[in-house]
């Protein structure tokens, strides 16, 4: 009978755990070391400012445009680009029944031409507010200066209910 080659067991070397190193036994255990995850937080950061600024951009934005404030400069911006385009027809519209019977469209119209107000002019509010309390009317009142050329007029706009109607209008030349 014949044996099957074994390997020379002299050379073959048995392999045995590394013994570990007095500095290995006295600091304990290394831990291995992790990936750096710098960018990620670099990334995560940035999209956090980003996603923080178009929020604070909303809130203000949302305040601006729909505040009653913005509301009375945007009537009163109206009212003047139509009373110096000419077209008291469209601003007759926006008078309250109080103030028709005081003003009519002929008297505003004839107002209007002997002030010489066309469409060279441009109004420039320098105060809008909304006065309204909780429970009343909304009200609102615009002041500002209507520039036509050379010539400046103070112009002063009073608002009340919703839609805003007017119900008091001022145009002395400075």
């Amino acid at each position: 009978m014949t044996f099957p080659q074994l390997p020379n067991q002299s050379q073959t070397r048995i392999e045995r755990p590394r013994e570990p190193t007095q500095q290995e036994l006295w600091l304990g255990p290394q831990p291995t070391e992790r990936p750096s995850r710098r960018w990620l937080w670099i990334g995560l950061g940035a999209g956090a400012v980003a996603v923080g600024l178009v929020v604070a951009a909303a809130v203000v934005l949302a305040t601006v445009v729909f505040s009653p404030d913005a509301a009375v400069r945007r009537a009163s911006e109206q009212m003047s680009a139509d009373l110096a385009s000419g077209s008291t027809a469209a601003a007759y519209a926006q008078f309250t029944p109080a103030l028709k019977q005081g003003l009519g469209e002929a008297e505003l119209m004839s107002a209007l031409t002997e002030l010489k107000v066309d469409g060279s002019c441009r109004a420039e509010f320098t105060r809008a507010a909304s006065v309204a309390k909780e429970g009343q009317r909304p009200r609102g009142e615009a002041e500002g200066h209507l520039v036509c050329g050379s010539r400046a007029f103070d112009v002063s706009y009073r608002w009340e209910g919703d839609p805003l109607l007017l119900d008091a209008l001022k145009i002395q030349p400075r």
